[in-house]
């Protein structure tokens, strides 16, 4: 069996974090694989996929057209059983370049990419959003022949929102690796303290997320800002570590933070890091105020680190977390109860001891890596059979 990969970059992202899992399972399964990429990014997992000795073939910079062109021209020459394609710039290059070769499609579906809430971004275009949409939906017919949906919802939204043939959909959630140093926090808490700063006795909230609109920080912001106005037993026992690089909100977070410059006294703002699982490890609460999501694949993480979560209550997170059993929601863009969820974490040792052991019996239960790793598998050696039908 042999898989062309084709996906946007080498970045930061959930989608890439996944892929990049897949590929070391895949490999040590003998299963012949290589990796097309679209841009080369300074952050992410491109050096470790390198230096791992994965084929990656960077496409040259050009037109939609031209990249579209070479990506068949390697289908070619390849002879994939199928092509597994992620992210939507991707996605649509390699639905083009059937005009150019013949091959099997298979195209991740990773998020809820037309929800309504991406239109309260005001970056987003009006105009642009329903166009995209309707080139989603004309090219998807001849160009994909099969899509991997990572939730339920995510299949029910492109169901609903561009008629997906439910026969032509598969669900497979994403997995992730059980985390290391839970048996070391301690150890871990204590470094983390010195480097950052964090009195060890604090609640340590943490949120890991790229600063984009659909992360929701403007609301986590909004809510400890309420919490250091109206209660100053809580705000003087939190401390709340941000990780995640910059991005299209960053400008809005500098301007929220030069308001309320107190804010700033309580919160670590890391940036990209490559110790996200063992800062996990080290914290107490996970943080996720997202307006939609694919799933959340740092919402795993946070499970697979033993983490209580407060997270918004999107139909999403029902299939990730367990609502007041290792989680405690909130209506999504609301600061207020957010706020409140917060304070009621923090202020119950008990409860989040409780929360913290169903969040790992979750992740064992539905996202080890290992059980999601065979599903694919299995998933590729079906669609082999489909393909050379």
């Amino acid at each position: 069996m042999k898989i062309l990969f084709v996906q946007d970059s080498l970045g930061t992202g959930g989608a890439e974090r996944s892929n990049a899992n897949l590929w070391y399972y895949l490999r040590s399964q003998g299963v012949d694989l290589s990796i097309v990429v679209l841009e080369h990014r300074k952050e992410g997992i491109e050096q470790e996929i390198l230096g791992e000795g994965f084929p990656v073939i960077f496409l040259k910079k050009g037109s939609f057209l031209r990249n579209s062109r070479e990506i068949a021209a390697i289908i070619k020459a390849y002879k994939p059983t199928v092509v597994h394609s992620t992210l939507i710039r991707s996605n649509l290059r390699v639905r083009l370049a059937k005009m150019f070769a013949s091959f099997y499609h298979v195209e991740s579906l990773v998020n809820c990419t037309y929800d309504p809430i991406r239109l309260q971004d005001p970056r987003v275009s009006k105009a642009g959003f329903y166009v995209y949409k309707y080139i989603d939906y004309f090219s998807r017919s001849r160009g994909v022949d099969h899509s991997i949906a990572i939730t339920r919802e995510v299949e029910k939204h492109y169901q609903r929102e561009l008629g997906v043939p439910r026969e032509r959909l598969s669900v497979i959630y994403r997995g992730r690796s059980g985390n290391d140093h839970l048996d070391t926090s301690t150890v871990s808490r204590m470094k983390f303290s010195a480097e950052l700063g964090i009195h060890q006795d604090k609640v340590w909230l943490i949120h890991v997320g790229r600063q984009e609109f659909q992360k929701g920080h403007i609301y986590l912001l909004k809510a400890l800002q309420q919490i250091h106005a109206e209660n100053a037993a809580v705000w003087n026992k939190v401390a709340m570590v941000f990780c995640g690089r910059r991005g299209n909100a960053s400008s809005d977070i500098d301007a929220f933070l030069e308001k309320h410059p107190a804010l700033n006294q309580h919160i670590h703002w890391l940036g990209h890091r490559h110790d996200v699982p063992e800062l996990l490890a080290a914290s107490d609460v996970f943080v996720f105020p997202s307006l939609y999501e694919g799933l959340g694949g740092s919402l795993i993480e946070a499970q697979a680190a033993a983490l209580p979560v407060v997270c918004s209550d999107i139909p999403v997170l029902h299939e990730v977390v367990n609502d007041g059993e290792n989680a405690l929601m909130f209506p999504a863009t609301d600061a207020a109860a957010l706020a409140e969820q917060i304070t009621k974490v923090t202020q119950e040792p008990a409860l989040r001891k409780n929360m913290s052991e169903n969040s790992l019996k979750n992740f064992n239960k539905k996202f080890r890596l290992e059980k999601i790793n065979e599903e694919t598998l299995r998933f590729y050696k079906k669609v082999k059979t489909a393909a050379s039908g």
